[in-house]
């Protein structure tokens, strides 16, 4: 059912996305922590980002068919969690100074979860 090598590969691409956004998601929440309701977007992905990392670190051992399947799912609930974060950023933070970096970061996003779904 899943391919070792294009798990494995889909695994990295994981880690580098979620490492990109905790990365620059804490790093976006100093320069709005002026309007708290501005902040919890990046807040969340930060913290989303971490859990996607630390779960991918404390299971990188697994690879038998059904515990890449549960890995799978959680990461991409994880990263619909991350979705939603950024939907409700989207919408408080439209027609601010804060709203550039919400469209990116949500093509970002659909961009993992179309990488872990196909």
């Amino acid at each position: 059912m899943f391919d070792d090598a294009k798990w494995s590969a889909r695994r990295r691409v994981f880690a580098f996305f979620a490492v990109f956004l905790a990365i620059a998601m804490l790093l976006d929440v100093f320069g709005e922590a002026d309007v708290l309701s501005h902040a919890v977007d990046e807040t969340g992905l930060a913290a989303v980002s971490i859990a996607i990392l630390i779960y991918l670190a404390l299971s990188a051992r697994r690879n038998s068919t059904k515990e890449i399947a549960v890995q799978r799912l959680v990461i991409l609930a994880l990263v619909v969690a991350a979705i939603a974060f950024q939907v409700y950023g989207l919408f408080v933070e439209f027609g601010t100074e804060d709203f550039g970096d919400d469209i990116p970061v949500l093509i970002g996003l659909v961009l993992m979860l179309i990488n872990g779904l196909v």
